[in-house]
């Protein structure tokens, strides 16, 4: 056993996962890393059907990224069965999480209405597209439709041309996932104070409308005239601060107000504090083209970013290479902090994952195991549940729990 097994945050809490694709497994996988026992629950026979976005010969790397160090149980939810060993796992657990639409719980008999009563102490939060109640509740919805309806694609883009959807990440799905985590914390906390569990309902648009509240402020403030729209690869109300072209790649850069004197001496041009064009912000601003013209030309002049780079982030003005996927892993800073952690995955090899983002000082955080569909059924009936093993068998004979073929995955 690893010394960083038990010591976790969250040592001895017990959480359902019943999420599947992105967002509700980046919740569990939080609380995983934290130290909680996360019961990753597939329903048979497909399972999480995140594990087939992935290469025809290959395991998907979303699913193993966001469902690693979880234990695996697979069983049929929609036959009575399966809704019984569910309901038993509820009265010893502590956390139930789901991202089925709003309804379907219902029909299986496992809704929270049903579940409470087994276990008062139970947390149950509900991740959807948009949540329980309103006209739109009954609607499917994912990282794209999250994006589209909390106003966020309309800003991302060239004014002139369409919303550009910033995939790569499914960022609106981790994002609901985060607050996801974040609302189970609080509830726990709560529980701790007043020894009562209680019902989350969580909506992808509410969490991604969350993040856009300075502009549903401002156009609150300001009224309907107030039309924000995409500006491309730069903040439309400060220059210089966007994305700038060097000779070898990209450069992000932020100047604050008060440093544009001393990134244009940085540059080689004090003159352009003087110049009518670039005296004030609102020039700035209004001059941006030519602005944004003259710093790229200025990084066009050295050989590679490196050297105007470690100047900008000299002087202390917001600086940073824009790095692809291969940058990230082999950044120093990203090895010395530990923020990536590798584990052995059967079928897969080693992989680098990486870890929640936190730092305690009195506890660890940390990737603590594979995922393998179906690979803990016996162990958590058993040493759960206290099923003896004939039942579990008579259950994996008839088709209710379900194991993933070894050949599968080795």
């Amino acid at each position: 056993m690893a010394a960083w097994e038990n010591d976790g945050i969250f040592s001895g809490i017990r959480v359902l996962d019943l999420t599947q694709y992105i967002a509700g497994p980046m919740m569990g996988k939080l609380l995983a890393d934290l130290g909680a026992e996360v019961i990753k629950i597939e329903v048979a026979p497909h399972g999480d059907m995140m594990r087939y976005y992935g290469p025809p010969s290959g395991q998907s790397a979303a699913f193993l990224s966001e469902n690693r160090g979880k234990k695996s149980l697979c069983f049929d939810l929609k036959r009575p069965e399966g809704a019984e060993l569910m309901r038993d796992l509820v009265r010893r657990a502590d956390v139930l999480i789901e991202n089925w639409t709003p309804g379907v719980l219902s029909k299986y008999g496992v809704s929270y209405e049903t579940l409470a009563p087994l276990n008062p102490r139970l947390i149950m939060c509900s991740l959807s597209g948009f949540g329980q109640t309103g006209p739109h509740a009954g609607l499917p919805g994912n990282d794209l439709i999250a994006f589209a309806a909390s106003g966020i694609l309309n800003m991302v883009g060239y004014p002139d041309d369409s919303p550009l959807y910033p995939g790569g990440g499914s960022l609106a799905d981790s994002i609901g996932g985060v607050h996801g985590f974040a609302a189970v914390c609080a509830a726990l906390y709560h529980r701790e104070r007043t020894g009562k569990g209680q019902y989350i309902d969580l909506a992808l648009t509410d969490a991604l409308m969350h993040l856009t509240s300075a502009l549903i402020t401002t156009r609150s403030l300001l009224g309907p005239d107030y039309k924000p729209m995409r500006s491309g690869a730069h903040l439309p109300g400060l220059t210089p601060c966007g994305i700038f072209k060097a000779r070898d790649g990209y450069v992000a850069i932020t100047v604050l107000l008060q440093q544009f004197d001393s990134f244009a001496r940085l540059m080689g041009k004090p003159e352009l504090s003087r110049d009518p064009r670039f005296d004030t912000p609102a020039h700035r601003t209004e001059n941006r083209l030519e602005l944004i013209r003259i710093v790229e030309e200025w990084l066009q002049s050295f050989p590679t970013r490196d050297e105007p780079i470690a100047l900008i982030q000299g002087a202390h003005i917001l600086c940073a290479p824009v790095l692809d996927t291969d940058g990230v892993m082999n950044d120093p800073h990203n090895r010395v902090r530990d923020s990536l952690q590798e584990i052995n995955q059967p079928g897969a090899g080693q992989l680098a994952l990486p870890r929640a983002p936190f730092r305690f000082s009195g506890a660890s955080v940390a990737v603590r195991g594979r995922a393998l569909m179906g690979e803990d059924n016996e162990r958590i009936l058993s040493e759960i549940l206290d099923y003896p093993p004939e039942k579990i068998q008579q259950l994996t004979n008839q088709g209710v729990l379900f194991k993933q073929p070894r050949d599968e995955y080795l």
